[in-house]
């Protein structure tokens, strides 16, 4: 596996390759390599990056210096054979260069429940089918982020979207992919699903067994 110097990775045609940022999804939030995915270190990380990034894309991680070794561990052990390496010195180094860097609105739960009842834009559930039959916040559309980036094709890049997913993580991580994809109009909601609840949002749950209708209603199409 290859550490690039920042020399060598600015002299990269990076076409044929995938920037995927360690991170904590709230530091990468405040400043991002343009173009980064958000795919933080921890317990899923081999199946996000399996799932997330195409095998035909060359992986450049970058991370923090402390998680470094324990990531470059993980990667050999996974048998993940698209890591070309990582960035040495990885955000900071980029960042003390004076380079330019992208950045995402992020977004808390009462903010958002302000948005929701004055601002127009496309709203998107990450999480699965089951969870999103189970209960979701009215008119969000359901698109579970393992399906999100191939879809984005059918997409306006000129409207504006808001996440939300059963963690922040997702939320993140799906703006990161827009933002990859020349999307720009992106807010994350920066709490989990219980917390949005637990702000007064206008929810929708199916009706119980015994009444005459159990279906969905038609959420706004993108």
């Amino acid at each position: 596996m290859q550490k690039f110097e920042l020399n060598e990775f600015d002299a990269l045609d990076l076409s044929g390759y995938a920037l995927v940022d360690t991170r904590k999804p709230e530091v990468f939030a405040e400043g991002f390599i343009a173009e980064s995915v958000s795919i933080p270190f921890g317990e899923s990380f081999i199946d996000s990056l399996q799932e997330l990034i195409s095998a035909d894309l060359k992986i450049i991680l970058v991370a923090d210096e402390s998680d470094l070794v324990s990531i470059l561990k993980t990667v050999k052990g996974s048998g993940i054979s698209n890591v070309a390496g990582y960035l040495a010195g990885g955000f900071e180094a980029w960042q003390k260069e004076d380079n330019e860097f992208d950045l995402l609105i992020s977004i808390d739960a009462d903010e958002f429940a302000l948005d929701y009842q004055f601002d127009e834009f496309y709203l998107i559930d990450l999480r699965d089918k089951e969870d999103y039959n189970k209960g979701h916040v009215e008119d969000a559309e359901n698109i579970a982020l393992i399906d999100l980036e191939p879809l984005l094709i059918e997409m306006d890049t000129q409207d504006l979207y808001y996440l939300y997913g059963q963690t922040v993580t997702e939320a993140i991580t799906a703006a990161s992919l827009l933002k990859r994809n020349g999307f720009h109009r992106i807010r994350s909601v920066a709490a989990d699903y219980n917390t949005l609840k637990a702000t007064g949002i206008p929810m929708f749950a199916p009706k119980k067994k015994g009444n005459s209708s159990s279906s969905l209603p038609e959420n706004q199409g993108l």
